[in-house]
């Protein structure tokens, strides 16, 4: 019997096209990510890089974008739902836009191999953009099915690095922003160092300081992200 995806995966409310900022390398992705999803291009773009390079953001705004425009896509997080059937997948190419998140999770399980083999050929022959991010490029992934990573090579393939500090800080503001919060550029600074650059990192933090700020109703000054990080509040 095939396995139901659990229904209510929810994309981040704060994760658009407009507060997304590329590295130096690809400035013009918002504008080829768009061109796929109104058939101006290839069906199919993927999306590479460490944690904190903002694949997720994009594959998520692509969704919100689609949303906007009235079309219906589907965001799937492999890091969650590795564990069902790859059965879950069939009919998914009736959907106006498939994002597959973190593709390394379903690396050597051959079923789901396999499954997004045909989903693949299923959607390229429906004319259905396809969207997917991992964490290698995909002859590094270590696939099992020679056949998907040949597949995997047909589209745009582009490496995400993580963002210089400057860029990056301006990320964190942008997703403040999103929040109702100002941030000042030494406070970004400061959560950016402390999570190594990491953005998401930075981000989660964030999300911790908004929730203590409006509980202590404070802004955010460095003496009081400081007091909270360190669980003195």
């Amino acid at each position: 019997m095939m396995q139901q995806l659990p229904l209510g995966i929810k994309l981040s409310d704060s994760a658009s096209f407009s507060n997304y900022i590329p590295d130096a390398n690809n400035r013009h992705l918002i504008e080829m990510i768009k061109a796929t999803l109104q058939g101006n291009g290839g069906h199919y773009l993927y999306f590479w890089g460490a944690t904190g390079t903002g694949k997720s953001h994009l594959l998520q705004g692509a969704c919100h974008y689609l949303t906007q425009h009235g079309g219906n896509p589907i965001y799937l997080p492999l890091k969650t739902l590795s564990h069902y059937s790859a059965d879950s997948l069939m009919g998914l190419e009736t959907v106006d836009l498939l994002c597959l998140d973190d593709l390394q999770a379903v690396v050597g399980l051959q079923e789901w191999e396999r499954a997004i083999f045909h989903l693949f050929n299923a959607l390229r022959d429906a004319h259905i953009p396809l969207l997917i991010t991992a964490n290698a490029a995909p002859k590094q992934l270590d696939l099992q099915w020679p056949d998907l990573v040949s597949r995997l090579l047909w589209g745009g393939v582009f490496a995400l690095n993580h963002l210089e500090m400057d860029l990056a800080i301006q990320a964190l503001q942008h997703h403040a922003q999103t929040r109702g919060l100002h941030l000042p550029a030494k406070i970004a600074l400061f959560l950016l160092e402390k999570t190594q650059g990491e953005l998401a990192q930075a981000i989660a933090l964030l999300a911790q300081l908004d929730d203590a700020a409006l509980s202590n109703k404070k802004a955010l000054t460095l003496p009081f992200v400081r007091q909270i990080l360190n669980g003195n509040n």
